[in-house]
């Protein structure tokens, strides 16, 4: 092992005499640079070798060539970039980067079957622009997983975008989906390559100007022969796209039960212009409305697609517009389109979409766009009657209300101007009338879901319509009796409802209703919101506090913390603070006399009596004798209340809950008692005795017994 550690380092005596020649590093450096890859070849050679130990190494090497470029800089040498300093590139120039994939390449047969490593590898030579050593990487990692869709990908790109080879491109392609057939993303990378293969052909065209013989060809030229027709044909088709809708066609075969597979094509599609795409589209939507007829996920993209893909004059002029425009010469338009291709092409290059394309849900007020869809939505509505497809539609409708109701109060990038805020609110109102009517429909159908009746009673509060809002509330409830999130919302407008005048009788009645509709578990809110409508000085709160005593009855055991055993404080909080003390006790003794009362309503229960011995305490300590006595009777009873309310807590809940362990023991010392007792008891029941000791000795300090 020694003898080929020694032989690499001395391998390294030329690249590091070079760069100290060249004022990279210092002597010293240099030695400190020697003996950090003297350690890491040792820990490379150990018959165990870690691959982490390869990833610190190829770390430090990394880091090592940052520092070279930094130093090169600053001493105003030419950079790598530079063509005329390429040729004076040195040893000290490539060295780092050489054994960057010397040491992957040594973790590459060690660790063969990690696809990670391969990975990272390839990133390294993306990052140091190693073309050469990625088309051999890429190779490698091909021959041991050949089923990773990834691999083949960056093997096709390398080819297409390096070295601009399209038939090698595509061969790569098509053995990766031999290999991988059933994997979505090497089909849609196929698809991309021969959508940007298209728009490179009419670039390259149009610089050419060959475009001259496709229109003489198409004109009917006698002097263009057959031969060169067909192959003026030939190319448009690619042009057009044709061997992508090929490309497609063979994946929709591959995967034709994925409909989220063919919203990828779509959602690649969004980035090119309207007119280079309007085929592919046509071929992916109606293979949707063919294979998905009876799916509401397929029906609300269909529908979507105006707003996604609006057609030229689709817009809130109308459909006339394209007419005033005046007529394009052949030549024009063959210039438009190599002008918009070389805009896509530049994009796609620099990983961002065309900015021509809209995003989802985009719509311009009452445009035709959104006529358009809403008809869609309505034939879905025929052939797909059900809930789902109701709540689709709303949500469309929803989004473009929000937009709309945005844009009216000028929230859009840069403002917008009174006429089109005006614009735009009316269109609100239509929107928000279209939305209603489609919520009625689906609740007189019988085809809602809670989420209609949510809907519903938000957008009618939103758009300053209260008794609309409350009355769907009602319906929802009244068809969905079990929804918390339905009762929640509807408590919260009938408060409102009777704040603003409506009997309080009402609200309690609509309470109850919910709380006995609800599961215990589930309807803490909702128990919450009762708690704090409900004045502690009417009659119902009393009855308030029986139906919570049978909910926590109905529950196995509560919980440490939060659920009921919270609602539960939160009322006997109030008792005390509005009717005092004992009325606050008389509360949670009914309510801990039911099985499952919860950790935090014996923490308040505590609480209310210790803060009754500390008042008591102040009071007496200037009263006579007679009521000295008295006191001292009344200061042991309520120690007593307290030490048994102590005993229930950790009984119920000791095995989990640390804080009340520590706090009883803090307890019993201030009592002149010794907390050695609850300290061992506490060992003994808590499932981790480690985290309590820790709290215990931080409260009590030196008081902990050893």
């Amino acid at each position: 092992m020694a003898d080929t550690v020694q032989y690499l380092m001395e391998q390294m005596i030329p690249e590091l005499e070079d760069m100290e020649r060249k004022g990279y590093f210092t002597r010293a450096e240099i030695k400190k640079i020697v003996q950090k890859r003297q350690n890491f070849e040792y820990l490379l050679k150990r018959r165990a070798a870690l691959k982490e130990d390869f990833y610190r190494y190829i770390e430090f090497e990394a880091k090592l060539e940052e520092l070279r470029k930094y130093r090169k800089q600053q001493q105003g040498l030419k950079t790598k970039g530079d063509k005329k300093a390429k040729k004076k590139q040195s040893l000290a120039d490539v060295a780092i980067v050489r054994r960057i994939h010397f040491i992957y390449e040594r973790a590459g047969r060690k660790f063969r079957g990690d696809l990670s490593l391969w990975l990272r590898w390839i990133e390294a030579c993306k990052r140091y622009k190693s073309a050469k050593q990625l088309s051999k990487v890429v190779t490698k990692a091909l021959q041991r997983h050949s089923a990773v869709p990834e691999l083949w990908i960056e093997a096709a790109k390398w080819e297409f975008d390096e070295n601009g080879d399209v038939a090698a491109a595509r061969a790569l392609m098509q053995q990766g989906i031999r290999m991988c057939r059933k994997e979505e993303a090497i089909w849609v990378a196929y698809y991309q390559m021969e959508l940007l293969y298209a728009l490179k052909l009419r670039v390259r065209r149009r610089v050419l100007g060959l475009d001259d013989l496709a229109a003489q060809a198409a004109a009917g030229d006698e002097q263009v022969d057959e031969a060169a027709s067909r192959s003026a044909a030939a190319v448009r088709a690619v042009m057009s796209g044709g061997v992508a809708k090929i490309v497609f066609k063979n994946a929709v075969a591959a995967l034709p039960e994925r409909l989220g597979f063919r919203a990828r094509f779509l959602e690649l599609l969004r980035g090119f212009e309207y007119g280079f795409v309007a085929a592919l589209l046509d071929q992916v939507y109606d293979s949707v409305r063919q294979d998905f007829g009876k799916d509401e996920e397929a029906w609300d993209l269909l529908a979507r697609r105006h707003v996604d893909f609006p057609a030229p004059g689709a817009s809130s002029g109308g459909a006339g517009t394209d007419q005033q425009q005046p007529q394009r010469t052949e030549a024009e338009a063959v210039e438009a389109e190599a002008e918009a291709a070389q805009r896509q092409l530049d994009a796609a290059a620099a990983g961002q979409r065309d900015g021509q394309a809209p995003e989802a849900g985009e719509v311009a007020g009452t445009s035709d766009s959104h006529r358009l869809t809403c008809e869609v939505y309505e034939q879905a509505l025929g052939a797909v009657p059900t809930a789902r497809m109701y709540d689709k539609y709303g949500g469309y409708l929803c989004g473009t209300l929000e937009r709309l109701m945005a844009a009216a109060a000028g929230d859009g990038e840069g403002g917008a101007e009174e006429g089109a805020q005006e614009a735009a609110l009316k269109a609100a109102v239509e929107v928000a009338a279209q939305l209603f009517g489609v919520l009625q429909r689906a609740h007189a159908a019988g085809l809602s879901t809670p989420q209609t009746y949510l809907t519903w009673a938000e957008w009618a509060e939103r758009v300053r319509q209260p008794k609309m809002a409350l009355k769907a509330a009602r319906r929802g409830c009244e068809r969905f009796p079990a929804d918390v999130a339905l009762w929640r919302q509807r408590l919260t407008l009938e408060q409102a409802h009777a704040g603003a005048g409506a009997g309080g009788s009402q609200l309690l009645e609509v309470f109850t209703q919910a709380l006995a509709a609800t599961q215990p578990e589930q309807a803490v809110e909702v128990w919450g919101m009762a708690v704090e409508a409900v004045p502690a000085s009417s009659p119902e709160f009393r009855r308030l506090g029986e139906l919570l005593a049978g909910a926590c009855a109905r529950v196995a055991r509560g919980a440490p913390s939060g659920g009921l055993g919270q609602v539960a404080a939160a009322l006997v909080d109030k008792a005390r603070s509005a009717l005092g003390v004992e009325a606050a006790r008389q509360l949670y003794g009914q309510l801990l006399s039911v099985p499952g009362p919860g950790g935090d309503l014996y923490r308040c229960a505590i609480r209310i009596e210790q803060d009754a011995l500390e008042s008591s305490s102040a009071s007496g300590s200037g009263s006579g004798s007679g009521s000295a006595a008295a006191s001292k009777q009344a200061l042991q009873a309520g120690r007593k209340r307290v030490t048994e309310l102590y005993e229930a807590a950790v009984k119920a809940h000791g095995s989990s809950e640390v804080d009340l362990w520590v706090s009883y023991a803090q307890w019993l010392l201030a009592c002149g008692k010794g907390p050695g007792q609850v300290y061992w008891r506490a060992t003994k029941e808590l499932a981790d005795p480690d985290v309590f000791v820790a709290a215990y000795r931080a409260a009590l300090g030196e008081a902990a017994p050893q």
